[in-house]
């Protein structure tokens, strides 16, 4: 046995690979270190995973249920239309998807954080990579949360996006990944249980542009981990839009 080949046993035995929900093992040498299986055993997956495809709101990105083939715009944004351009998701915020990411926010479960940035970067290629994006900006978090956190998960589920845009185009991309145009300056409440209209109470005047030189007249994509209202984004788009912004849209890893 080579050298490289005891090492991995050995890591193997010091740091067995467990299903993040239930503990259960999981034999690395059956899974995909990038997949959903590296992190929940075959039980936890039969919740299931609902990747978002055709046909989905060209606005808001919702999953359509319904006699549709096409891609339109859902009732709800033609009676009110999000300040965002348009919103686009890997998935649907239910299944091991709805279990695994409070995992990765509120339990550091960081090892599931590759398999989150995978899935949205493929996300990005099928809706964004050819698009005039100037600016990546990750959702930002007051200052309180963020040491509380220990980190952004929306910036985590993005930092390898130049690295991963290098391997597939060998080139490097046009746009740049900012991290402190915007601040948010406003300690808001917990937002679950709140309908839209105090979602969009609890987050007016959260953000603030720091640098309005930087986002100025720029085509600027949004990251964030869940899309529920899109209160938190909108708000966002909102403030840059003010400030000086071309256009705001929006990648995120789930939806509801």
């Amino acid at each position: 046995m080579k050298l490289k080949n005891y090492i991995r046993v050995f890591e193997q035995l010091l740091y067995p690979l467990k299903c993040l929900k239930c503990g259960v093992y999981i034999d690395p040498d059956t899974v995909k270190s990038h997949t959903m299986e590296a992190c929940f055993c075959d039980h936890c997956m039969a919740l299931g995973f609902y990747p978002i495809d055709t046909p989905f709101c060209i606005k808001c990105g919702v999953q359509f249920y319904n006699n549709f083939s096409e891609n339109h715009v859902c009732e709800a944004c033609l009676k009110t239309p999000l300040t965002l351009d348009r919103v686009r998701a890997a998935a649907e915020y239910k299944g091991i998807i709805k279990n695994a990411i409070p995992l990765f926010k509120y339990h550091s479960k960081l090892s599931v954080a590759k398999v989150f940035e995978h899935l949205l970067f493929q996300t990005f290629l099928r809706h964004y990579a050819i698009s005039r994006i100037d600016l990546i900006m990750p959702v930002p978090l007051h200052k309180k949360k963020l040491r509380e956190r220990g980190f952004n998960q929306a910036f985590i589920l993005i930092r390898n996006f130049v690295k991963r845009y290098q391997q597939v185009f060998e080139q490097s991309p046009l746009w740049e990944i900012d991290t402190i145009a915007l601040a948010r300056i406003k300690k808001t409440q917990p937002q679950t249980g709140f309908d839209i209209e105090q979602r969009k109470s609890n987050l007016k005047n959260a953000f603030k542009v720091v640098n309005q030189k930087t986002i100025d007249n720029k085509h600027i994509l949004l990251i964030d981990d869940v899309f529920t209202t899109g209160a938190t984004c909108n708000e966002a788009a909102r403030v840059l839009l003010k400030h000086g912004a071309k256009k705001v849209d929006a990648l995120v890893l789930a939806r509801t």
